[in-house]
């Protein structure tokens, strides 16, 4: 690198199936950069680790290299950051030019390769040899999407990452010592140079784990996460005339990032604010495209040929060839408890309808706001039971994962009813007729507290006649986050917040009153899911989802012994937005 840092890379060559020499090119390249280990084994090897001998057999020279500080590769590790940039953009010139390349170079990988595409790409420049890149399961903003939710840290699951990190990086630079079938080659300082990259990955994520706990900056929105928000750089996507097909999931880690890469990217694209929702029949882009299922970080995509997406995508953007083109509407999605794609142009959904049901007496989730108004208490609790859904999410779907690939199915996930001990539960009637929820969920919760703090966590299942409740995606908010960033939370006509952005950096949490009447716009994060007739939506508020949501130590001592008063009907009603829509009045 410029600096004089050496990274690792290995590249592999399309060969001649008769002779096994180097086939005749010249070939685009296509580069994947990552940090969990470029001879990583299964099932890490499902967030980018080996060579995909499907992409190289068919004309591809693929390049991986091994992030600086991780791996084989030396320098300092930090997440992203402007080194990680800037070695992405000297990588991507240095592949453009290897033996038999044709100048043209593509980026692909999963989760923290799929972030490092879109930072390159935005600082690539408009006339670089990176033409188009696949980002599966990348973040949008990661204190929002991963870090923390709503303001309360995730800090198991970062402490979680951390040691699967560190682990990963030791074990990949040993398996390259002793590769059966080849000599070995050992790296500068040998394995004593592996056991302190274990040491430096320790350094990192220890003392941000701890400043987070205690309620340091790590806690808040600020210039540490800034350098880990791709939204504030996707303009310069645009600008630089990069292709990107996404690809989320609706159990992702990073659900709530992929819809919103989409409509930042296609906004950019269009001269339109990349913060803004997009207007029924704007202008679109071909260059951007969006793919999104029932899927978590690691997944089979349910049989779906991810590869043979990626493959037509390059062949298109990187070999002029016009037969992959990939036509129609840019959005695809696949809903949770439906088989059928459904395609539209926009995001929110043009066809979903936000639709008020308001939390009424007795566990009612109505269409009409009751006149009456009635109080539901809900006292704090730190802890309870486990959210199967929340805890595969948050460990990335890799128990699914395994479990599905020996062709088993997992179940501790696909029953919710354990969280609603000691919560409040609000509930629909059945529906007659099929239902397709699909967007961006906002639940509008008008409460007092005994305290100078709350949480709130909300929990949206679909319940089957015989009372099994499949859980479809949750939402939490630390009430001194509460206040909105009015310039990209996104509104109704009529002023309803229909996704709520709130203002997370230490300056901007404020105390909640006591005893006083106090607002909170909740975000659910996004989905998409087929209501079938007979079956009923609902919504369990609680305070905790444990042990994934650890508020930092000075909120816990304002939380506890906390008592909430929820608003139900009346004047200030408590109410949940949600987009529905008819299935059959999508494509």
């Amino acid at each position: 690198m410029s600096d004089g840092v050496v990274l690792r890379a290995n590249v592999h060559y399309p060969t001649d199936p008769e002779t096994g020499k180097p086939a005749a090119g010249p070939f685009p390249v296509l580069l994947s950069i990552t940090p969990y280990g470029k001879l990583a084994p299964p099932p890490a090897a499902q967030l980018g680790g080996g060579p995909s001998p499907h992409l190289i057999r068919r004309g591809y020279i693929e390049v991986m290299v091994d992030v600086r500080g991780t791996g084989a590769s030396g320098g300092s590790f930090e997440m992203f950051g402007p080194d990680q940039t800037r070695d992405g953009v000297e990588l991507v010139t240095w592949a453009s030019t290897l033996p038999n390349a044709n100048g043209r170079v593509g980026m692909f990988g999963i989760s923290y390769l799929a972030i490092n595409q879109l930072f390159t790409a935005a600082a690539v420049g408009p006339d670089s040899p990176l033409k188009a890149i696949f980002p599966v399961m990348a973040a949008n903003d990661f204190y929002r999407d991963a870090a923390a939710m709503g303001g309360t840290p995730h800090l198991r699951t970062v402490s979680a990452y951390g040691s699967v990190y560190r682990l990963l990086n030791v074990i990949n630079p040993t398996l390259e010592f002793v590769t059966p079938g080849r000599h070995p080659r050992p790296r500068a300082g040998g394995r004593a140079a592996v056991r302190q990259r274990g040491r430096d990955q320790r350094g990192y994520f220890g003392p941000l784990v701890a400043e987070a706990r205690t309620g340091g900056d790590a806690a808040y929105d600020g210039p540490f996460w800034d350098t880990m928000r791709p939204d504030l750089v996707l303009p310069e996507i645009a600008a630089n005339n990069v292709a990107v097909f996404l690809t989320g999931g609706w159990h992702d880690a990073f659900q709530r990032g992929a819809p919103l890469n989409y409509v930042g990217l296609q906004n950019a694209y269009t001269g339109r604010q990349v913060d803004a929702p997009m207007q029924s029949g704007q202008p679109l882009t071909d260059r951007v495209k969006l793919l999104m299922g029932p899927w978590y970080h690691v997944s089979d995509y349910d049989g779906l040929h991810l590869l043979d997406l990626k493959l037509r995508w390059f062949d298109y953007w990187l070999k002029d060839d016009a037969a992959a083109e990939i036509s129609g509407p840019p959005f695809t999605f696949q809903a949770i408890g439906d088989r059928r794609w459904y395609l539209t142009r926009e995001y929110p959904v043009p066809e979903a309808t936000p639709t008020r049901l308001y939390l009424a007496h007795a566990g009612r989730l109505d269409a009409d706001a009751p006149e009456e108004q009635t109080l539901a208490a809900l006292p704090y609790r730190s802890r309870g039971p486990i959210s199967g859904r929340s805890l595969e999410q948050w460990a990335l779907g890799l128990n699914s994962f395994v479990t599905s690939t020996a062709g088993g199915r997992t179940r501790h996930d696909q029953d919710n009813r354990r969280v609603q001990r000691g919560a409040l539960t609000y509930t629909t009637e059945a529906f007659d007729s099929p239902v397709l929820i699909a967007g961006p969920i906002t639940l509008t919760v008008q409460a007092t507290a005994d305290t100078t703090e709350t949480l709130w966590v909300a929990h949206l299942d679909d319940v089957a006649p015989e009372g099994v409740n499949r859980p479809l995606t949750m939402g939490a908010l630390l009430g001194s986050h509460r206040d909105l960033d009015p310039d990209r939370t996104w509104y109704l006509p009529d002023g309803t917040v229909l996704r709520p952005h709130h203002i997370s950096t230490r300056a901007a949490v404020r105390p909640v009153e006591p005893g006083e009447l106090t607002r909170y716009d909740i975000e659910i994060f996004p989905t998409a899911a087929l209501i079938a007739p007979g079956h009923r939506l609902r919504l369990t508020l609680t305070t905790y989802d444990f042990p994934h949501l650890v508020p930092t130590a000075p909120a816990r001592q304002a939380l506890t012994g906390g008592l909430y008063h929820v608003h139900q009907g009346g004047p200030t009603p408590s109410f949940l937005l949600l987009p529905l829509t008819d299935p059959d009045s999508l494509d």
